[in-house]
């Protein structure tokens, strides 16, 4: 079988460099062809077997969009086209999407954030090889219980997707058995939908895989594309942490990109919360999630939606944090004044509309609060007042609602909470140092207390 193809239009020596020093390092089988001009790309496109086209735009030329729709009609639709854009055409990028490109890469490159984008782009234009199509195995074979789910799946990809009228007359719970994934993913139950895409929990249709559980998330239309690969480029830059939910592989169905991430068993800290925990557990847990956030913010990712609806605590007290689709990756130099997250968890300027990683790190203390306390700092059924509340008022002191509580903890607490951002732990890195600084043996009991009840 002939190698997948590669062309690399345009790219300068130190690019082509980059390049050439990630491929070796992706497990894929792929002949690159790197040449200089458009009309020659245009000729090599015609032979076939191309699986991925990276382009970059010539600022000298004066109708890139043009070359874009020439080279999108010469590669079909089939094919992923993948822009490196000079940082004064940037301005230009909805015009590019719409001659026909896939996704874009803002120069410089970096050695930081640009190979996992890198491959998520290759995993992209490999999943446009449609596998053989297996029939599904007959229906005896599936004996899924919808209580191995959890209800914490539920309200995570809810939340995820927010909650919205769904897109079509399927309700969440509703099962398409015999419908394939990619050819290799059946859809087993529908477990959310909402504004973006909807989840579905799948399993893999294969001779050499027993009863393999994952999640897919499909984006509505093609217009989520991007979306779904921003986040797929986050999860694979966190790729191999313990605890942050892994990301199996891309494929691509419809014209649509489909994340197929890992199946998680076990409940929510949340309705851990509910059903009381020790001390020493949620130490350990708060920890795992401490550890997981430091290995993101070295990273240059803020998660923006951090709650104990989206951590998961598995059976063997593994610790899994979900939910990075409303992620962001701080490298890529973009200016958003989006206000994402959710509102008892948001840092003031959150709420403003200016996330930064300290506003992560004010999530977890709002999590470190209600572990310590049993409530929450701020709270109130009506979002306007919640809002004011976190941008105006002090969070009670946690040593008032458990006079036991160590005073050097209940600093370290009020430190996350403060709302000068020059006051706060600027990342998890400091906040980490800081606990296990104070709390050598943290982790282990003896420094939060245990209770019965949920925060209130």
């Amino acid at each position: 079988m002939p190698l997948e193809r590669i062309l690399f239009i345009g790219l300068r020596s130190d690019e082509q460099n980059v390049v050439e020093h990630l491929l070796p390092q992706f497990d894929f089988d792929v002949d690159p062809l790197y040449l200089f001009s458009l009309d020659e790309a245009l000729e090599r496109a015609k032979a076939g077997n191309n699986r991925l086209v990276v382009l970059r735009i010539d600022t000298e030329r004066p109708r890139p969009d043009q070359d874009i729709r020439r080279l999108r009609r010469s590669v079909g639709a089939a094919v992923c086209i993948f822009l490196l854009i000079p940082q004064e055409l940037a301005s230009r990028v909805s015009a590019f999407f719409r001659a026909g490109a896939d996704d874009f890469w803002l120069l410089p490159l970096d050695d930081l954030a640009f190979p996992a984008r890198f491959q998520v782009v290759l995993e992209w234009g490999r999943a446009m090889i449609r596998p053989e199509v297996r029939p599904p195995r007959p229906e005896a074979g599936y004996q899924v219980s919808v209580k191995s789910w959890g209800r914490h799946l539920l309200e995570a990809v809810h939340r995820f997707f927010g909650i919205g009228k769904p897109h079509s007359g399927v309700p969440a719970g509703a099962q398409e058995r015999g419908v394939l994934i990619a050819g290799k993913w059946e859809k087993i139950r529908r477990l959310g939908f909402g504004s973006f895409g909807e989840v579905w929990l799948v399993q893999k249709v294969s001779e050499n895989t027993d009863d393999e559980l994952a999640v897919a998330k499909i984006p509505h239309d093609s217009k989520m594309n991007i979306k779904f690969l921003r986040e797929a480029s986050i999860l694979r830059r966190l790729a191999g942490h313990e605890h942050s939910v892994q990301l199996k592989e891309i494929v691509k169905e419809s014209d649509l990109v489909v994340l197929i991430q890992e199946y998680v068993e076990g409940q929510s800290l949340q309705i851990h919360f509910e059903q009381g925990m020790e001390g020493s557990t949620k130490e350990r847990a708060f920890l795992q999630l401490l550890d997981v956030m430091v290995f993101a913010h070295q990273q240059k990712i803020m998660h923006r939606d951090i709650k104990p609806e989206n951590i998961i605590l598995m059976p063997n007290g593994h610790l899994k944090l979900l939910d990075f689709g409303t992620a962001k990756d701080l490298t890529r130099r973009s200016v958003s004044n989006t206000i994402i997250g959710s509102r008892p968890y948001m840092a003031p300027e959150q709420i403003l509309g200016r996330s930064r990683l300290a506003s992560d790190v004010w999530a977890l203390g709002v999590i470190l609060y209600a572990l310590a306390t049993d409530c929450l700092p701020f709270f109130d059924e009506n979002e306007k007042q919640l809002m004011d509340l976190i941008l105006e008022m002090p969070p009670e002191g946690p040593s008032k609602l458990e006079p036991g509580l160590p005073k050097a903890l209940e600093g370290i607490i009020l430190k996350c909470l403060e709302k000068e951002l020059a006051k706060r732990y600027p990342d998890a890195m400091a906040l980490r140092e800081h606990l296990m600084t104070s709390f050598p043996h943290f982790g282990g009991g003896g420094v939060l207390p245990p209770y019965a009840s949920a925060p209130e």
